[in-house]
């Protein structure tokens, strides 16, 4: 009777314990140029993401790389975050971006990506990372990839 029990109570642990689902990152939100300047210009902005485990964490981003029409124009990072359990949050990004290495690698497809811009009052971006979940010493990376058309029109 006694290993009857243990094994129920194995087998109802072992069920009811999950592997935590991955964060998703929902959309980036809020772009806002900081500073420009004749070599860089600086962006913050807020990346909204989804928790949907019932666990708390933190989140760390070493760096996310922004692509303009498959032109890798640079990275957003962000500090060590606290993650709410089975909820949306955000966190505020910040990267600089150097216009003359953009301009110097890819001198003839910029053109054309900046008067497809004009056309269509849109601009499609694309985010790929790395971003790391933190539970006590348990850490786990994320690969995030997400694309997003971003309106140039103003409201």
């Amino acid at each position: 009777m006694k290993k009857f029990f243990l094994l129920l109570t194995i087998f109802i642990l072992l069920i009811s314990c999950s592997i935590p689902k991955k964060l998703e990152l929902e959309y980036i939100d809020s772009i806002e140029v900081r500073n420009i300047g004749f070599q860089s210009i600086t962006l913050n902005t807020n990346a909204v993401f989804n928790n949907p485990n019932n666990i708390k964490g933190k989140l760390s981003i070493d760096s996310i790389h922004v692509f303009i029409d498959n032109i890798d124009v640079g990275t957003l990072s962000s500090k060590e975050f606290d993650v709410p359990k089975k909820n949306n949050f955000s966190i505020p990004l910040e990267g600089t971006f150097s216009l003359s290495k953009v301009y110097k690698e890819n001198k003839n497809s910029i053109l054309g990506s900046v008067l497809k811009a004009i056309q269509t009052d849109s601009l499609s971006i694309h985010y790929k990372g790395i971003i790391r979940y933190h539970l006590g010493n348990f850490s786990y990376p994320y690969t995030v990839e997400k694309d997003q058309m971003v309106s140039l029109k103003k409201n």
